[in-house]
């Protein structure tokens, strides 16, 4: 599901906001409900992974944890097809994923981060911030190419696209996970307003625009990534959702943007 996500931003950013033709290429390398998909993901490890309680919200004190798996642990992903094309597109948003997004619970803040160390898609051994702004931007020109659709207005749906998206590396370095994470949610508590994610009731909900990727650096510090995918909010937020929010939340992380768009567009 959220290697569908990725190939839907990837897809979304080259064919427009058109999402019948998405939806049939998406589906052409995930499967549907009219046939499967002809890529196997797998996932391999000798033994368990360690699980222990870990805090959710890192910057202020709670009486409820989440399971998560304990950080620095590895596995193996697994790609399989006959269909050279399919995997290939399904390998770019495996990259993706690796690169600027997470899996699981508060993924969007940060948590689920992964990181390549080995395997035939490139390891991401880099140890300042500047490399890691350069290879970054090597990467993404890579996987996204330099042709863009055209999209005047509004994506339904988030695409990297460079006048909706933007993917900015921050400029600290951060001793460990918990305390890049902890920067995050200070700062959003700050901005806090629909215009970043709201978990209102069940019609009021907003996922989160911006996507918290934590690197680990070869000197043992850690970076933060920021991929914002700006697309339609929830109407009933609308009235609500306060853009210069977003656009003082993104400001509050000096760094330096390797994709997409400087400032926020004002529409």
């Amino acid at each position: 599901g959220v290697m569908r996500f990725w190939l839907r931003a990837l897809l979304g950013g080259i064919l427009g906001d058109n999402p019948q033709e998405i939806f049939k290429r998406e589906s052409a390398v995930f499967g549907s409900t009219e046939h499967a998909s002809p890529v196997v993901v797998r996932v391999r490890r000798i033994g368990e992974l360690n699980v222990k309680d870990h805090n959710p919200l890192p910057h202020k004190p709670t009486r409820f944890y989440f399971k998560g798996f304990d950080p620095s642990q590895t596995f193996t992903i697994v790609l399989l097809s006959r269909d050279v094309s399919s995997l290939d597109q399904a390998a770019k948003a495996l990259h993706l994923l690796c690169l600027l997004g997470g899996l699981g619970r508060r993924s969007r803040r940060g948590f689920g981060s992964l990181q390549i160390v080995d395997g035939d898609l490139p390891s991401l051994n880099v140890s300042t911030i500047d490399e890691l702004c350069s290879e970054l931007s090597d990467r993404l020109s890579a996987i996204l190419g330099k042709k863009f659709a055209s999209i005047s207005s509004v994506p339904k749906f988030p695409v990297l696209h460079p006048d909706w998206a933007q993917v900015k590396v921050c400029q600290n370095e951060f001793n460990g996970w918990q305390e890049a994470i902890k920067e995050v949610m200070l700062k959003a508590h700050e901005h806090k307003n629909p215009a970043l994610g709201w978990a209102g009731g069940k019609e009021e909900r907003q996922a989160s625009p911006v996507h918290v990727h934590v690197i680990k650096l070869a000197n043992g510090k850690h970076a933060l990534v920021l991929t914002t995918l700006l697309s339609q909010l929830n109407p009933k937020l609308l009235n609500r959702a306060e853009r210069k929010e977003l656009t003082g939340f993104l400001k509050a992380f000096d760094g330096e943007v390797v994709f997409g768009f400087e400032k926020v567009p004002e529409n």
